[in-house]
C-alpha cells in the first residue's frame, strides 16, 4: 500500500440486490481474484466477510443475503459497510427486492456502485434498466447522476477488476482512517453454532485492535477471546482496523449488528438495571399524570447529569448508556415514549424498527438542548393533558332570561356536555369561572346530554355572569 492510503483503513463493501440477480457468484468471482486466498485453500465456509487485496489496497467484503426473508440482516449490512454495490441482472431489471435494497441502501446513506450482471447473457437491455434504476432515486453517471455503473459477466471474470477499481476510487473520495490506537469497536456480522467449536462470531473491526486473550463486551456478555480465526481459516493474534475475523470463546450466538468493545474501556460505566416487559408497563401505568421517556446516553456521567435535572413531570421508564438496542425500541413501544439520546449514533437499522414501530427517537449533542426540549414536552404535556380531560366544550352565542333565570345558549364544538357536568366558564377577558349545569334544553325540549354540533340552552348553578364568545368547558 502507498504511503498516501496508509492511514486509511480497508473499504468495508457489502452487495445488495434481488435474490437470482447474481450476487452469490460474483462474490466467488471476486474471491478467485484474490491469490492470498487461494494460496491458503480458499474461505472459511460461513465467515460470512472476507478480505482480498486488489492494486496492494486491502477491500473488506460482507456477504450480507440476498433474499427478503432477511431484510433486516441486509440493513444492518449497509449500515456496516461503507460501499454499497447494488447488484442488478441485465435480464431482469429492477425487482422488489432491488427496490428494498434501494431503500436500505438510502436510509444508511452509503456510498453506491450498481453492478449489471449477466451481460453475456442474449437479449438484454441495459439501458432499460438503467431508466428502471433512474425511476426509483438511482441515477447512473451515464445518464448525468453520480453514481458509478460496471457491466460484469462475473462466470467469465468479466467486469471484476472493473468493478474493483471503481471501489478503490470511490474510497478515494472519502477514506476513513485507520484508528488502531482508538478503543475497540467490532461489528457483528455473523454469528452461529458450530457443533465442533461453539459458538462462532465474525465481525469487522471498525476501531481500535482485537487481540487472542482480550477481554470483550457485547450484548452485557463479558469473554476472554479464545482464538481468533481470520477468513482463511488461519489462526492470528490480532485484528485491525477493516479486518473480518472469527472469535471463539461466546457462549452464546450474538445478533448481527452487535458492538463488541473492549473491557477496559466500557468496565468504568457502571451497570445498569434492565428493566422487564413487566417493569415497562407497571411504571407505565403507576401515573398517568407524567410524560414517560426512555434516555440513552454515552457514558453515566452524562445520563447522572440528564436524570438529575429533568422537570418533575417526567417519568423515565427505562435508561441506559451506549447505543439504542432493538429492546430498547420494544420497551419505548410498550410504554408509549420516545427515546432521548446524548451523544449516542442511531444506526440505520434502528431507525428503521423504530419507523415500524411507531417510536419517535431524538438525539442531542448538548444536554442543555436536551433539558431546554423536555422542559417544553412537559409544559405541552400538561397543556394536552388538561385538553384530554375536558369531555365537552361549547361556545355561548346567545344569552336568554327564562323565569327569572340566565340561560346560556351556546354551539356544542366539542365532545358532549350533560346536567349535572362541573363547568368551567373561560370568559373573553381571560377570567374564568366554575358552576355545574342544572339543566339542558334543546329546542325547548328539556334533554340529559347534547353533543358534538348541537345547539343548546345551559342552564348553570350557581349562576354566573357570561356573555357572548365565553367558552364553556366541562370536566365530565
Amino acid at each position: 500500500m502507498d504511503k498516501k492510503n496508509a492511514n486509511f483503513r480497508p473499504p468495508i463493501v457489502t452487495l445488495m440486490g434481488h435474490v437470482d440477480h447474481g450476487k452469490t457468484t460474483l462474490l466467488d468471482a471476486i474471491r478467485k481474484t484474490n491469490v492470498v486466498a487461494r494460496e491458503h485453500g480458499g474461505i472459511t465456509q460461513h465467515i460470512g466477510a472476507y478480505q482480498i487485496t486488489f492494486q496492494n489496497h486491502s477491500i473488506t467484503f460482507v456477504d450480507t443475503p440476498g433474499h427478503a426473508a432477511f431484510e433486516k440482516m441486509r440493513s444492518r449490512g449497509a449500515e456496516v459497510a461503507d460501499i454499497v454495490i447494488l447488484v442488478v441482472a441485465a435480464n431482469d431489471g429492477v425487482k422488489p427486492q432491488t427496490i428494498e435494497a434501494i431503500k436500505h441502501i438510502k436510509a444508511a446513506g452509503k456510498s453506491t456502485v450498481v453492478a449489471i450482471t449477466k451481460v453475456d447473457l442474449p437479449n438484454i437491455n441495459i439501458e432499460k434498466v438503467k431508466k428502471e434504476l433512474q425511476k426509483e432515486g438511482v441515477v447512473v453517471e451515464s445518464f448525468g447522476g453520480e453514481v458509478p455503473l460496471v457491466e460484469v459477466a462475473a462466470p467469465k471474470g468479466k467486469g471484476i477488476e472493473d468493478l474493483l477499481e471503481v471501489i478503490l476510487l470511490v474510497w478515494q473520495l472519502s477514506p476513513q482512517p485507520s484508528l488502531p490506537q482508538d478503543p475497540l469497536e467490532a461489528v457483528v456480522v455473523e454469528s452461529f453454532l458450530d457443533k465442533n467449536r461453539g459458538s462462532i462470531v465474525t465481525v469487522i473491526v471498525k476501531k481500535g485492535i482485537l487481540a487472542s486473550g482480550q477481554k470483550i463486551v457485547v450484548d452485557e456478555e463479558t469473554i476472554t477471546v479464545k482464538a481468533l480465526v481470520d477468513d482463511t481459516g488461519h489462526s492470528v493474534n490480532e485484528a485491525r482496523p477493516g479486518k473480518p475475523i472469527e472469535i471463539l470463546g461466546f457462549k452464546e450466538v450474538l445478533e448481527v449488528g452487535s458492538v463488541v468493545r473492549d473491557q477496559t474501556f466500557t468496565k468504568s460505566r457502571s451497570k445498569q438495571p434492565q428493566a422487564s416487559f413487566a417493569d415497562i408497563i407497571a411504571r407505565s401505568q403507576e401515573t398517568r399524570d407524567k410524560f414517560k421517556v426512555l434516555i440513552k446516553a454515552d457514558v453515566v456521567g452524562s445520563l447522572e447529569a440528564i436524570l438529575t435535572n429533568l422537570p418533575e413531570k417526567i417519568l423515565v421508564v427505562s435508561s441506559g448508556v451506549g447505543e439504542i438496542t432493538q429492546k430498547d425500541i420494544s420497551f419505548a413501544k410498550v410504554a408509549s415514549a420516545p427515546i432521548l439520546t446524548f451523544n449516542v449514533q442511531t444506526g440505520a437499522s434502528v431507525k428503521s424498527q423504530a419507523e415500524r414501530e411507531g417510536v419517535v427517537i431524538k438525539s442531542y449533542n448538548v444536554i442543555y438542548e436536551l433539558l431546554s426540549d423536555i422542559e417544553d414536552v412537559a409544559s405541552q404535556f400538561e397543556i394536552a393533558k388538561q385538553e384530554a380531560k375536558i369531555a365537552g366544550r361549547a361556545k355561548i352565542v346567545a344569552s336568554f332570561d327564562i323565569d327569572g333565570k340566565k340561560i346560556a345558549g351556546a354551539m356544542v364544538t366539542h365532545g358532549k356536555l350533560k346536567i349535572g357536568d362541573k363547568i368551567t366558564i373561560r370568559h373573553t377577558d381571560s377570567s374564568q369561572s366554575d358552576t355545574r349545569i342544572i339543566s339542558l334544553k334543546k329546542f325547548k325540549k328539556n334533554v340529559e346530554t347534547v353533543t358534538s354540533g348541537q345547539e343548546c340552552g345551559i342552564g348553570m348553578s350557581p349562576a354566573l355572569d357570561f356573555k357572548e364568545g365565553d367558552i364553556i368547558e366541562s370536566l365530565g
